[in-house]
């Protein structure tokens, strides 16, 4: 690899997809990471980098499949152990003939999952008091039942979509307008230097299209605009990518079940921006539908006369919620927090 960005980089892409945006990317020699499956000797440099790491057939391997997917950083050798689940990761392409890699490897998948928790639960034993001649008294011990299921279809951070990117050849060695990286320094001291290097903070700023023709091109008002003379940066504060479903994968499930239903990033302006199945489009923090079972004890329940002057007892059917299970406002995986920019120009 003699490229200063190594074959097999994987940027985020805030532009288009459509004919023309797809050629600047292969000009620049980047392709998407959308499952495709490339023969061997059509860019051996990238095949030399991923193998069949991510799936493949007797004579092509498979780009990553990003699509609804978040970035996870690989365990690996972490003493730490960051992904508990790590060893139970499964193969990304089951739906090829070699599936790729699985397990505590570059590549694997992992569904999502919610973390184990308890609610509380206090049950009072109302029921309807009766007399009693004989002493009667119909006890039940205890009953294990289960709590209304509540939830949605996943659980998942409040996100992002973007398309993500893979370099492929090793020349050239451009990083193409609309690429999104993360950056670690502090935008308040580097701005006006990053800036002057072709990159941009991904803050929602409102730009002159005039100032910015190619990434104008590019991004359009995907992510929102005031007029038809400027257009709006992507806003990624505060959110987690995820790349965009656009056309499923034949034979695969689709990984985000409510790729449909996004809502556009800028409701406030005339330009909205995109929404549903689309780069820029925004989706909600939810939690998987889910019950719990709970166990009450001396229940009263309904029971038949047994003597002259018995009558029964009869619960009261009164419904109980569970208390909330912490203070937290938001689902979230464990993360770390960085800067977004995205490039503006070929500098």
């Amino acid at each position: 690899m003699t490229a200063s960005t190594p074959v097999g980089t994987v940027l985020m892409y805030a532009g288009r997809t459509d004919g023309a945006g797809v050629l600047n990317l292969i000009t620049a020699g980047w392709i998407l990471c959308d499952g495709s499956v490339y023969p061997n000797a059509q860019f051996p440099d990238l095949f030399a980098v991923l193998a069949n790491s991510y799936g493949g057939n007797a004579s092509g391997f498979a780009v990553p499949e990003y699509k609804g997917l978040f970035l996870r950083g690989l365990d690996g050798s972490d003493p730490n152990q960051r992904d508990p689940g790590a060893a139970t990761r499964t193969a990304p392409r089951p739906d090829l003939p070699n599936v790729g890699n699985s397990g505590n490897n570059v590549g694997s998948v992992q569904p999502d999952s919610m973390e184990a928790h308890t609610h509380g639960y206090n049950y009072y034993n109302s029921y309807l008091k009766s007399t009693h001649t004989l002493g009667h008294e119909c006890l039940s011990g205890s009953t294990t039942s289960t709590t209304s299921s509540v939830g949605a279809t996943e659980t998942r951070p409040v996100n992002q979509y973007v398309d993500f990117i893979i370099k492929a050849v090793n020349s050239p060695d451009v990083v193409p307008v609309g690429a999104v990286m993360p950056f670690a320094g502090d935008l308040a001291t580097w701005a006006p230097s990053l800036a002057g290097a072709g990159w941009l903070p991904c803050t929602g700023g409102k730009q002159p299209a005039a100032s910015y023709p190619n990434l104008y091109a590019t991004v359009s008002n995907m992510f929102g605009a005031d007029d038809q003379a400027s257009f709006r940066l992507p806003d990624l504060r505060g959110r987690f990518l995820r790349g965009v479903v656009g056309q499923p994968v034949p034979g695969l499930p689709v990984a985000d079940p409510d790729y449909l239903t996004r809502t556009a990033p800028q409701p406030s302006l005339p330009y909205p921006g995109n929404s549903g199945n689309q780069v820029g489009s925004l989706q909600p923090t939810t939690f998987a539908a889910h019950s719990h079972n709970y166990t009450y004890n001396n229940d009263y329940w309904s029971c038949a006369a047994t003597a002259i002057g018995d009558h029964a007892e009869t619960n009261a059917g009164v419904t109980w919620t569970t208390a909330a299970n912490g203070g937290l406002t938001e689902s979230r995986p464990i993360n770390i927090n960085v800067n977004y920019l995205i490039k503006a120009v070929t500098a």
